[in-house]
């Protein structure tokens, strides 16, 4: 692996980190902390393999954009906030678009493992899968068979950390035999 390869880890390292730390105390992962990743993934990838790097890390970009922000859209900022999406798109700039959507699937897989143990432990698991259930078919519905699901009910978390968590992990499973060897 290039040294430039490991910089665009670091680099992902510490933004997911920035990013789980102002996101667990706000609720918000701001523009100046997402954004120039982007622009970053794409410049570094040009610079270690040229026209291919490029494309490589603007495709990265393009595909980890792509589910967030159809999330996004679809639940009208509900599901996954936009500091999240901007957050995946750089992080498929730097990482590419394999480890890029690795770390976004873990992330994913990560924050509804812990919505499902959260959720447990609460004794809320059953009603939850039961909302889940009409909101998913609410829109199938006719207008007359829809139920209403209030707003409190639903589950709200913070997506930075799992994002955080499987950056980390990704650096540390790909990574971890090389600095060792």
């Amino acid at each position: 692996m290039s040294w430039l390869a490991e910089v665009c880890v670091a680099l992902a390292c510490a933004m997911t980190l920035a990013s789980a730390w102002t996101d667990a105390r706000t609720g918000r992962i701001p523009n100046w902390l997402t954004l120039p990743a982007l622009p970053l993934g794409l410049g570094l990838g040009a610079i270690e393999d040229g026209w291919f790097g490029f494309g490589s890390a603007a495709l990265g970009a393009l595909l980890c954009f792509g589910v967030p922000y159809a999330l996004f859209r679809s639940s009208q900022g509900t599901a996954i906030g936009g500091g999240d999406v901007k957050l995946f798109a750089g992080l498929g700039a730097l990482l590419g678009p394999r480890a890029g959507l690795e770390v976004e699937l873990a992330s994913l897989v990560l924050l509804a493992t812990f919505a499902l143990l959260a959720l447990t432990w609460r004794g809320q698991l059953l009603a939850m899968l039961r909302r889940t259930f009409w909101l998913a078919i609410n829109w199938a519905l006719p207008q007359r068979h829809r139920r209403q699901l209030e707003p409190e009910l639903m589950l709200t978390m913070r997506m930075g950390p799992a994002i955080c968590v499987a950056t980390w992990g990704f650096a540390t499973l790909e990574h971890l035999p090389t600095l060792l060897s």
